[in-house]
């Protein structure tokens, strides 16, 4: 059981990155495809942005996974 609460929280996690990571990198992307057109650049967007976000998301996520996992759902509510 304390791996099923660990296992959603890390899902959780990288979900939550990646979407907000979409979220990002699209606002980003518009941005920088909008001023390089305004200045007649060439817009240059390395690939690392859309694939770090679900890694970041989940990195960011373990350590209140483990802790989540370490204790029961009573205890969770409480705090």
């Amino acid at each position: 059981m304390i791996g099923d609460v660990e296992r959603k929280a890390d899902r959780e996690s990288a979900t939550s990155g990646a979407l907000g990571g979409l979220v990002g990198t699209s606002l980003g992307t518009l941005t920088v495809v909008g001023v390089a057109i305004a200045r007649d650049w060439t817009p240059v967007i390395h690939s690392m942005t859309v694939t770090s976000a679900p890694a970041i998301g989940l990195a960011t996520g373990l350590y209140p996974a483990w802790r989540a996992s370490r204790i029961t759902p009573v205890e969770a509510l409480r705090r």
